[in-house]
């Protein structure tokens, strides 16, 4: 039902603990060639998901 994505996303914390962490995010093609960055502040599954949805942009925007 779904199409595999060549699209990762790389999550690391930059500083901070809880709900104050500082992470920085990278969406990343299959050759591992950067496609688009971000921040996001908070719990990590928040900021995992402000990443997802930069991810999802960018796969509609290229008609997958």
């Amino acid at each position: 039902m779904s199409e595999q994505s060549s699209l990762q996303i790389k999550l690391r914390i930059k500083g901070g603990s809880g709900p104050n962490a500082n992470w920085h995010w990278e969406i990343q093609d299959a050759d591992g060639k950067v496609i688009k960055t971000g921040s996001a502040v908070g719990p990590e599954h928040k900021a995992f998901a402000t990443a997802r949805i930069a991810k999802e942009k960018l796969e509609q925007a290229s008609g997958k």
